[in-house]
């Protein structure tokens, strides 16, 4: 199975930045073997969706970095599931800490989010940390468990520049496993090139954020990853 790696953009970058970066990354990319060792998927402010999902490399995925708990209807501002899908977005990341800090989402919502998504055929990454893996867990329907992609974020690493000790991620990612069953568990906090083989061996990927702002820091973190 691939390792898959995220790169999670926020609220950062405008559209000619972000043309800028695509055309860099993508010309490292065509002339490599890399998509034979790593999912690699781009997750852009909702604004560039659609210039992603008509430009973006075919070897590359798009994911959407939030969605809406409703399906399509009188929610002003929302997106659902059903548009992201037709834009070829294959990833949502639902209950990020920073949308449950930011806008007060609960597990209620992330729940309902989840279930937006697959529905529409879309793989949620489900944001986690220690305190709330159990109670988020018990919110989504088991019947979805099997859908989801589970992305540990550890909360005191993220955007701290100081990564999670491997052996406390290996037992968080136990306690994921048991309560959400065998499903693929993502590491996120203040990943980058230099500490990404640490977690090899007990995540399936990595989301990352301030890593994939810069092409050459993300490039590198992806070779680092198609060499583990």
């Amino acid at each position: 199975m691939k390792k898959l790696l995220i790169a999670n953009w926020k609220s950062h970058k405008t559209l000619s930045e972000v043309s800028a970066w695509m055309d860099s990354f993508e010309s490292k990319f065509s002339k490599s073997l890399l998509a034979k060792h790593v999912d690699i998927a781009i997750a852009p402010t909702e604004a560039y969706l659609a210039q992603f999902s008509n430009e973006m490399h075919a070897e590359l995925s798009l994911a959407a970095q939030d969605v809406s708990p409703f399906p399509v209807g009188k929610y002003t501002g929302a997106t659902a599931a059903s548009q992201l899908a037709s834009l070829g977005v294959k990833y949502a990341i639902v209950g990020h800490s920073e949308r449950r800090r930011y806008f007060s989402e609960d597990n209620t919502q992330v729940a309902n989010k989840v279930r937006q998504c697959v529905e529409a055929g879309i793989i949620p990454i489900v944001c986690v940390d220690d305190e709330y893996v159990s109670t988020q867990a018990a919110a989504i329907d088991s019947e979805y468990h099997s859908k989801c992609i589970i992305a540990y974020e550890a909360l005191s690493a993220i955007g701290s520049g100081n990564n999670m000790d491997a052996a406390h991620v290996a037992e968080v990612t136990k306690l994921i496993n048991d309560v959400f069953g065998e499903v693929p568990v993502l590491y996120g906090g203040s990943v980058n090139a230099g500490n990404v083989a640490e977690y090899a061996e007990i995540s399936d990927g990595w989301l990352v954020g301030t890593a994939s702002l810069k092409v050459d820091d993300f490039w590198a973190l992806a070779l680092a990853v198609s060499n583990l």
